[in-house]
């Protein structure tokens, strides 16, 4: 832990500007409008946390400093892919503590992640999340990788239909958006040969992140008018 919290100190730009810091909270906050419009829902107000909220805040922020996204800084270590659901899942786990009916609603959501997650493991060849950035060469794994980030991001209109206001749960939105994005970054930036690599770090992610960006809430509002 002391080596982390050491490696986090002097990578300071993951926590103060991306994929954490200034990033996470303006980007989180844009997502939570524009699903919050799709869904049909009040837009959530541009607010600080209070103090009580801040154990809500830190789990899903440490994801997304963690997040193996381009052009971060360079960072020694990662996380898990279940370590990071957890994590992300940290105010709706304790949100509802105690509440039965919404904890089994809220099992019967993870279960598409969790199965995406076990995909996206095998076509990686390991939980790493860094792992879900390297396209793999034979098919059958690819078909895998992008078959579980299909099933995460299929999954996500469903966990996040009834999201309430705050930090926590934006960053929870954004994050488990960014995870999903992953293997389809890594899919385009393997296929992108003809692109400088460092063009293709500062492009292809936020294409990627917009696009299904504007997917999520377009699932939104048709899950809206169905029901």
């Amino acid at each position: 832990m002391g080596e982390l919290l050491g490696a986090l100190g002097l990578a300071w730009p993951r926590l103060l500007l991306y994929p954490g810091g200034l990033f996470a909270l303006c980007a989180s906050w844009l997502l939570a409008r524009w699903l919050a419009w799709c869904a049909g829902r009040p837009a959530p107000p541009f607010s600080r946390p209070a103090l009580v909220d801040i154990i809500d805040v830190v789990p899903p922020l440490a994801v997304l400093a963690l997040l193996p996204l381009t052009p971060a800084a360079r960072f020694p270590y990662g996380i898990d892919l279940l370590v990071a659901l957890g994590l992300l899942e940290w105010p709706a786990l304790r949100a509802t503590m105690g509440h039965a009916p919404e904890r089994n609603e809220l099992a019967r959501a993870y279960g598409p992640l969790v199965l995406a997650a076990l995909a996206m493991a095998e076509g990686a060849g390991g939980m790493g999340l860094t792992g879900l950035l390297r396209w793999p060469t034979a098919w059958p794994l690819q078909a895998l990788l992008l078959g579980g980030a299909g099933l995460w991001l299929w999954a996500l209109p469903r966990v996040l239909a009834e999201t309430p206001h705050g930090l926590a749960w934006r960053l929870r939105a954004l994050g488990l958006l960014l995870v999903g994005s992953l293997p389809l970054v890594g899919a385009l930036a393997a296929s992108a040969n003809s692109l400088p690599v460092a063009l293709a770090d500062w492009l292809i992610p936020p294409m990627v992140y917009l696009s299904l960006a504007f997917v999520l809430g377009g699932a939104l509002r048709v899950r809206r008018s169905r029901g």
